[in-house]
């Protein structure tokens, strides 16, 4: 197994509900009380799936991820 993957990861705020944290190449979502809560989460279930599948089995796909602003006038 490799000992480094670089993935995307989207910090999203749910008020109220805390924070998702996705990572769209490998299809996963977790949840935490805080935005660092949410990336260890990511992070712990990004290992657990490239263990379970194993490193040569991953197909990443590119993802950009930007964020922008929408004028509402």
């Amino acid at each position: 197994m490799a000992d480094e993957v670089s993935v995307s990861a989207i910090l999203i705020e749910a008020p109220g509900k805390g924070f998702r944290a996705d990572c769209p190449e490998l299809g996963l979502d977790v949840r935490g009380k805080d935005s660092e809560e949410a990336f260890e989460n990511l992070k712990a279930a990004i290992k657990a799936h490239i263990k379970e599948k194993g490193a040569g089995n991953i197909r990443l796909n590119y993802v950009k991820c930007t964020k922008i602003k929408v004028l509402l006038k």
